[in-house]
């Protein structure tokens, strides 16, 4: 378990140091009770590990960005000199580890560097807030554009996964940790925490987690889908609370809706909630930027590859094209023309482009 005996280390290596570690595969509970702990004895420790983690998010979501890689490799070079010379050493045996060291300084010079410069910034969603204090009952806004995917440790230690194309908005109080997916796709592994629930919110469907792992889906108006890889969830419809009933007055809420491992809730706006068993190895493989597939119509295979790309997938109207199904493994952070060759090799298939950014599939004579 780690501790901070040097008193002079500034807050900022720490709150560094535990956005380092609690993103490592060798995280230990040991670890997360530390860091709790640690977050508990001074506000100033939450405040700095949360404007630490919405810097790297931004970063994160740069890191192609030429500046990036060079501010990068110059952090890195700073940092080896320093180990060479002895000065990291101390702060490695504090902290228990030389590797989590140099990389939490990695993270402090990118964030510092990030804010400093305001090309990087701009004015758009990736913009990093100037506003850096947290206090509770504020929210937190998280955003991925087309092709983009992030992951954020929250401040209870609950993780979560952010798809392409999604807006998430998160709001701790004293009572209740509440997310909000506005748009796209999330994957949640809650922390339990039973003073305070951990509720999400995704268009008329209210989760409630019960110490678990769960996908929920909103990229379209009309639907949305849960999917239950560990633990339990309840999900209620919140529209269906207020309805009227034939006889007057006001109806009783629906029963939540309980699900286990491997069940899928499926939502559509006028019509009651459908519980389907599901693959989740197929729902949730866009965590590890890959695309699964078995026997899938080829139409809803270009639709969902179509999330990940700015270039459109078309199929021509040919009943031919239509019914094929699709099997296979395809990587969700390349290019339209990576699919469309994959598919050209495997089945009587043809790519023509019809647009810009347009390609139609037609029947291969």
């Amino acid at each position: 378990m780690t501790t901070f005996t040097d008193q002079e280390q500034s807050i900022e290596d720490q709150a560094a140091f535990w956005l380092v570690r609690l993103g490592a595969q060798d995280c230990t509970p040991e670890d997360r009770f530390a860091f709790e702990a640690w977050k508990q004895e001074d506000p100033a420790h939450e405040r700095m590990f949360l404007r630490l983690q919405r810097g790297n998010a931004v970063v994160d979501r740069h890191m192609t960005d030429a500046r990036i890689v060079a501010m990068l490799e110059e952090a890195r070079a700073d940092q080896q000199a320093e180990r060479t010379g002895g000065r990291l050493s101390a702060a490695a045996s504090r902290t228990g580890g030389g590797l989590a060291a140099l990389a939490a300084g990695v993270v402090i010079a990118l964030v510092a560097a990030f804010v400093a410069v305001p090309s990087f910034r701009g004015g758009g969603s990736d913009a990093l807030p100037t506003e850096t204090v947290q206090t509770p009952g504020n929210v937190e806004v998280f955003e991925t554009s087309v092709g983009e995917r992030s992951t954020i440790t929250l401040a209870d230690g609950s993780v979560v996964s952010i798809n392409t194309n999604s807006l998430v908005e998160v709001s701790f109080s004293s009572s209740e940790r509440l997310i909000r997916l506005l748009r796209g796709q999330a994957y949640f592994e809650v922390k339990e925490d039973v003073a305070r629930p951990f509720v999400v919110q995704a268009g008329d469907q209210r989760v409630l987690a019960l110490g678990t792992a769960f996908d929920v889906r909103f990229d379209r108006e009309d639907l949305v889908e849960v999917t239950l890889v560990e633990g339990r969830v309840e999900v209620n419809d919140v529209s269906r609370r207020q309805d009227a009933s034939p006889a007057g007055g006001i109806q009783a809420p629906p029963d939540p809706i309980e699900l286990t491992p491997g069940q899928r809730l499926i939502a559509r706006v006028a019509s009651a909630p459908e519980v389907v068993v599901t693959d989740t190895v197929e729902e949730t493989s866009w965590r590890s930027g890959q695309l699964v597939f078995r026997k899938r119509p080829l139409a809803s295979v270009v639709d969902e590859m179509n999330r990940y790309s700015l270039q459109k997938l078309v199929l021509a109207n040919d009943r031919r094209v239509r019914g094929l199904e699709i099997s296979g493994v395809f990587n969700s952070g390349g290019r339209a023309v990576s699919f469309v060759n994959a598919l050209e090799a495997l089945h009587p298939l043809e790519a023509e482009r019809t647009g810009r950014d347009e390609i139609t599939l037609v029947w291969r004579e």
